[in-house]
């Protein structure tokens, strides 16, 4: 079945249609779901829900549209809304020892390792670091769409973000240490 057909079945609430995108869309949402939650069960669970909405919501998708982007964006927004219902997400606000930001130089051999070191790193941060890092640098968004979906001002995202590059830059340092 042609692509076109797909989503044009899926639209229609098609079951074959909506387990053909599920599986080849499934593994790279849950890498999506995953970079904003702690542990697998848990971008598990987002994943499920987000499919869910997917479903749900089929009639709002524009077939001349990217699908990905759509379902990316869904899960983003799914993921948030997980971990304001089940962290406790806190920005933090006075960090004085991560104001200022200083830029390092890392090299990783291959990109595997690189993206297994960065979720490391990433599942290292508080839940308000990882969350607008990775809407900032992983997913594109700008500091003032990233304000709009966490409801907060544009200068925290801003904080948030730098703060989060700065804990970054010293967990890589210490672990160069200890490496």
């Amino acid at each position: 079945m042609a692509a076109k057909e797909i989503l044009i079945d899926f639209v229609k609430g098609k079951k074959k249609a909506f387990d053909e995108l599920y599986s080849q869309y499934a593994g790279a949402m849950y890498g999506v779901c995953l970079r904003y939650t702690r542990c697998a069960d848990d971008a598990q669970d987002v994943l499920q829900e987000g499919f869910i909405k997917v479903f749900t919501n089929k009639n709002q998708f524009d077939i001349e549209k990217p699908f990905g982007a759509w379902v990316k964006t869904i899960m983003i927004h799914e993921a948030l809304n997980y971990i304001k219902r089940n962290y406790k997400f806190v920005l933090f606000e006075n960090d004085s020892e991560f104001d200022q930001i200083q830029e390092s130089e890392v090299e990783f051999s291959d990109k595997d390792e690189l993206k297994k070191k960065l979720m490391t790193i990433l599942n290292k941060l508080p839940d308000g670091y990882r969350t607008i890092f990775n809407l900032y640098t992983i997913d594109n968004l700008t500091h003032k769409e990233i304000a709009e979906y966490l409801n907060i001002s544009e200068g925290t995202s801003k904080s948030q973000y730098f703060k989060a590059k700065k804990m970054i830059q010293t967990i890589l340092e210490s672990e160069r240490i200890a490496g």
